[in-house]
C-alpha cells in the first residue's frame, strides 16, 4: 500500500488536516491540506524545525503559532501541541530520511503518530 492511500484516508477522515513532506535539509518537497498561520509572512520553516528538534526544546513557534513539546523521541518523531487548543503537530522521519510534518486539529498526537510512522515506512 503506498503512503498516499494512508494519507488520503487520514485527511478524508479529518484526522490530519495538513501534511508537508520535508527533504533532509528542511526544504518543502510536497504540501497537502492546510496549516494554521498567524500571518501570511509566517511560513513553515523546515530548516528551523529540524534544527530545533535536536535541542529538545520545551516549546517552539512554527508559522507564528506556539507549540509545546509533548513527546520528543529524536531522531524518530516529535509530537507537539498548542497550549490554547489550536491543534497539534507530528514530525516523523521516513525510511529515506525525508520527514512528514502533519497538522492535527483535534486528534491525540501520540495515537496518530503510529499511523504517521506507517506512512514513513511506506514513503520512498
Amino acid at each position: 500500500m503506498p503512503y498516499r492511500i494512508l494519507l488520503k484516508r487520514l485527511m478524508d477522515q479529518h484526522i490530519v488536516t495538513g501534511c508537508i513532506i520535508l527533504d533532509p535539509y528542511g526544504n518543502i518537497f510536497y504540501h497537502a491540506g492546510a496549516f494554521p498561520q498567524a500571518g501570511e509572512k509566517n511560513l513553515v520553516d523546515g530548516y528551523y524545525l529540524l534544527s530545533e528538534w535536536v535541542t529538545f526544546p520545551s516549546s517552539i513557534s512554527l508559522a507564528g503559532v506556539r507549540y509545546n513539546s509533548l513527546m520528543n523521541a529524536y531522531p524518530n518523531y516529535w509530537c507537539l501541541t498548542n497550549p490554547k487548543g489550536y491543534g497539534s503537530l507530528i514530525i516523523q522521519i521516513c525510511k529515506n530520511k525525508y520527514y512528514f510534518l502533519c497538522y492535527l486539529k483535534d486528534e491525540d498526537p501520540i495515537e496518530i503518530q503510529k499511523e504517521i510512522a506507517k506512512m514513513g515506512e511506506l514513503f520512498g
